[in-house]
């Protein structure tokens, strides 16, 4: 299931030459004629851009009237949404585009609105958790967040590469997980040996031990622990400060109130596994497929 825009243009048709040339030049696209597949590794968002067949609008196979198309999974967290939106309005912008949009509450046929798009793809992503949710055989193994968790965590990972051009290469500014403790998905940051970060609120560390590892036999033996972010609170709150809607410790090498912390941590044996952001839904619309 998914959300399908058809691009027309007034004038002569997108070349495949200027449709190439415009996606090589935007960052997380893949060209492979006629398809701009963008892939963003640090949010996980995806989608498609492609160019219709032969590009012509008087042609009379069905659909070639459109010179471009685009695809957006539904069943997917609600920031998908809000990383396409600027794409689509650049594209639009850039070739004077107009639109097609079969999609109830959609557009319909002609100028594009940006938030028509948006409204449009959340009903739909809406109906897709409702369409999917009734089979009783998808109903196992849900992972979900709040719908305000995973827009934060989302716009902490997006503006990620920013951040830590601002702080510079000695504070370490990590991505935003989804993880999997005991049955329950979290929110997770991995904060390795206690060095200087630059975080928001988060439900876990994933601490990585190598200089502070606990020692046995003589040896340091690295490993990986987690902690919950306010069991970490006291012993962080002299060290850091508060900018905007992150935490930043403020220090150069641990000091030896956090090394302490970080090697007197228990090795934690919960199982903790990895999350793909696009596996991780709204709660709040799978309860109200639940519910339906």
């Amino acid at each position: 299931m998914s959300y399908d825009l058809f691009f027309r243009k007034a004038a002569a048709a997108i070349t495949p030459e200027e449709f190439e040339a415009y996606f090589r030049a935007r960052p997380n696209y893949n060209v492979d004629m006629p398809q701009a597949v963008y892939t963003n590794e640090t949010t996980g968002v995806y989608f498609v851009f492609e160019l219709s067949r032969g590009s012509k609008c008087n042609d009379s196979e069905e659909g070639a009237d459109y010179v471009a198309t685009f695809n957006l999974n539904y069943y997917r967290p609600s920031f998908f949404i809000l990383e396409a939106e600027p794409e689509v309005t650049a594209f639009v912008g850039h070739f004077g585009l107009a639109v097609s949009d079969p999609q109830m509450h959609g557009m319909g046929e002609g100028k594009y609105d940006a938030e028509l798009f948006v409204q449009g793809w959340r009903h739909g992503n809406t109906f897709g958790y409702s369409a999917i949710l009734a089979d009783a055989k998808n109903r196992t193994h849900i992972m979900h967040l709040p719908a305000d968790v995973l827009i934060r965590s989302w716009a902490w990972n997006y503006g990620k590469k920013a951040l830590q051009a601002e702080l510079g290469e000695f504070t370490f500014v990590p991505s935003i997980m989804f993880v999997n403790i005991d049955g329950k998905t979290f929110t997770a940051a991995v904060w390795p040996d206690g060095i200087p970060i630059a975080v928001p609120d988060v439900d876990y560390f994933i601490v990585t031990r190598k200089a502070l590892a606990p020692r046995k036999w003589f040896r340091r033996m690295e490993d990986r622990t987690i902690v919950a972010f306010d069991a970490a609170r006291p012993v962080l709150e002299s060290h850091w400060s508060r900018r905007n809607a992150q935490y930043v410790l403020d220090y150069d090498i641990p000091p030896d109130s956090v090394a302490a912390f970080v090697r007197g941590l228990p090795t934690v044996q919960s199982a903790v596994t990895g999350l793909a952001y696009d596996r991780v839904l709204d709660r709040e619309l799978v309860e109200k497929a639940l519910l339906a």
